[in-house]
């Protein structure tokens, strides 16, 4: 090869079903893996909108499937994630690696960054079209592979309580002025990308993934599957679980508007302020929609 030759980016794909394969971006000779034209959860979406409404829907209650729905709309297939639990790849063989590192920062700030965008976006949707939101439930539950078919919320969950006007009060009221001023110029600028973000952060972040994340730096394939079946099984669990208490909180709080209360915003600031609760997460942006990868060798 020339010095000055340059070796072409090669696509990187990620097959879900006959039907629908991601992508994901483009992975150059320098191991940088180029964000995707279109970000994964749209395609994710717009393959959802050519498909019928399932005749038979699996057992379970409506809120389950929420939760089962948001997972794998926004996490499972619609970000990073899914190249990561790849089940077309060979199983990487440091995953039994307790020590081992298998997502490196980079890749879960794409992670994370992808999913509370797609978030964003679901929860516009079941604030803007209630009916479409539904159907689109249902349709991902049936249409998207997943390893539950169902979700049980988790009533004793912090994110949850935020939602209460007499709670959210108490927030705001031990939250300093000026921080306060910051956070209202926030979410009234962005106010479901705030609450994509929390719910990101207590559905996926600050759980099961940490001990897949954590450990010491590695090669991080990216022609090996990193996630087991098993910890895949945990993982989505967990976030469906989470992401049923979103929903539910969604919900209530959609409730609580059509009564002209309090508004979207103002609805959505105790999930800008709640960093003591573990819920609001530090610095997480609210704009981009996905992020490059740089890996190390």
């Amino acid at each position: 090869m020339l010095p000055d030759e340059v070796l072409p980016a090669a696509p990187l794909r990620v097959r879900v079903n006959d039907e629908l394969t991601l992508d994901a971006g483009l992975v150059g000779p320098d191991r940088i893996i180029r964000s995707p034209t279109q970000p994964m959860f749209r395609r994710v979406l717009d393959y959802l909108m050519t498909k019928p409404d399932p005749v038979k829907l699996p057992s379970g209650t409506e809120i389950g499937r929420e939760g089962v729905a948001a997972a794998a709309v926004c996490v499972r297939w619609g970000s990073y994630f899914s190249v990561l639990a790849d089940r077309n790849k060979p199983l990487w063989s440091e995953v039994t690696s307790p020590e081992m590192s298998r997502i490196s920062d980079d890749e879960m700030a794409r992670i994370n960054i992808e999913s509370s965008a797609a978030l964003a976006h679901w929860v516009d949707l079941f604030n803007a079209d209630r009916a479409l939101y539904g159907q689109l439930v249902n349709r991902a539950v049936c249409h998207l592979p997943m390893p539950t078919k169902t979700s049980k919320s988790e009533r004793k969950l912090t994110f949850g309580p935020l939602a209460l006007p007499e709670i959210a009060k108490r927030v705001v009221e031990v939250t300093d002025a000026e921080r306060l001023a910051l956070a209202r110029a926030v979410v009234s600028e962005h106010p479901s990308r705030v609450f994509a973000n929390a719910l990101v952060n207590v559905a996926w972040r600050n759980g099961p993934i940490e001990d897949i994340h954590a450990g010491h730096l590695a090669t991080y394939p990216i022609d090996r599957c990193r996630v087991t079946v098993a910890e895949e099984r945990e993982l989505m669990n967990f976030t469906a679980n989470r992401m049923a208490v979103g929903m539910n909180v969604c919900f209530l709080l959609r409730s609580e508007r059509e009564r002209h209360e309090r508004s979207w915003p103002e609805q959505v600031l105790p999930y800008q302020l709640a960093s003591f609760l573990l819920v609001t997460p530090a610095d997480w942006t609210l704009t981009e929609t996905s992020r490059d990868v740089r890996l190390t060798r």
